[in-house]
C-alpha cells in the first residue's frame, strides 16, 4: 500500500499520486504468498495497469461527471476525457484539477475536492474488479486516520457523523458485491465525498 511521504495518507494499491495531497507516491514490494498457495496471484500491483479502466469504470466515470453539481453540460466530454486521462496516468490529481480549473473556471479547491472524490471511485471500482477476477469476495474496511469530511476545519454536521461512521467501520469485514452498511446505507471505502477510508482484500490463503 503506497504510502506518501509528504503527509503520511495510506494511499489504494496501484496509485501513482497521493489522494490526500497529491504528491507522487512510490509503490511498495508485497511479499509472495506462501509456498503452497502459488496458485493465487496478489491483487495488489506495485505499477498502476491502464487496462484495468474497464468500460464499465468509463462508464460508471462519466455517470459521475454528469452528477457533478454546478458543471455545464457543454463541458462534460471536455472533463471526462481529462478525468480519464488523469485515471489512465495513475490519479494524476494535478492535471485533472488543472484541466476542472481552466474548463469550468473554478476554484482550485473546489477542483481538487472533485478531483479526488471521481479518482477514489473509479479506483475503488478498479480495485474490486480485479480482486473479484482474482476469486477475493471479501475485504476490510481501513480507516485511513484521516478525517472523512471534505474541510476537516469546517465540517458539517453530516461530515462529523460520517466521520464517526467510518471510524467506526475500521477493520470490518465486509463482501465485496455489497458493500458495508454504514451510518444507514450501503457503501464501499472511498466512495463518499471526503471519504479517505481504504481497503484491504481478504486473501484467499489467509484465515482472516
Amino acid at each position: 500500500m503506497p504510502i506518501c511521504t509528504r503527509c503520511g495518507f495510506r494511499n489504494v494499491e496501484g496509485a501513482r499520486f497521493c489522494g490526500h495531497c497529491g504528491a507522487q507516491v512510490s509503490a511498495v514490494v508485497i511479499p509472495s504468498p506462501p509456498a503452497d498457495v502459488k496458485r493465487f496471484h496478489s491483487p495488489f500491483a506495485v505499477e498502476f495497469d491502464p487496462s484495468t479502466v474497464s468500460k464499465s469504470v468509463k462508464a460508471n466515470l462519466r455517470k459521475n461527471i454528469e452528477l457533478l453539481g454546478g458543471i455545464e453540460k457543454k463541458h462534460i466530454p471536455q472533463i471526462y476525457e481529462a478525468a480519464l486521462s488523469s485515471v489512465l496516468a495513475g490519479r494524476d490529481h494535478r492535471s485533472l484539477v488543472a484541466a476542472l480549473v481552466r474548463i469550468e473556471e473554478m476554484p482550485q479547491d473546489r477542483a481538487w475536492e472533485i478531483t479526488r472524490n471521481l479518482h477514489n471511485k473509479a479506483t475503488e471500482q478498479i480495485n474490486r474488479e480485479r480482486q473479484s477476477s482474482l476469486g477475493i469476495t471479501h475485504a476490510i474496511w481501513m480507516y485511513a486516520n484521516a478525517p472523512c469530511m471534505k474541510d476537516p476545519s469546517h465540517p458539517t454536521e453530516a461530515e462529523i457523523q460520517q466521520d464517526a461512521a467510518h471510524k467506526a467501520a475500521n477493520r470490518k469485514r465486509y463482501d465485496l458485491s455489497k458493500g458495508l452498511l454504514v451510518n444507514g446505507k450501503w457503501t464501499r471505502p472511498g466512495v463518499e465525498e471526503g471519504c479517505k477510508c481504504v481497503s484491504r482484500a481478504v486473501l484467499p490463503w489467509t484465515k482472516e
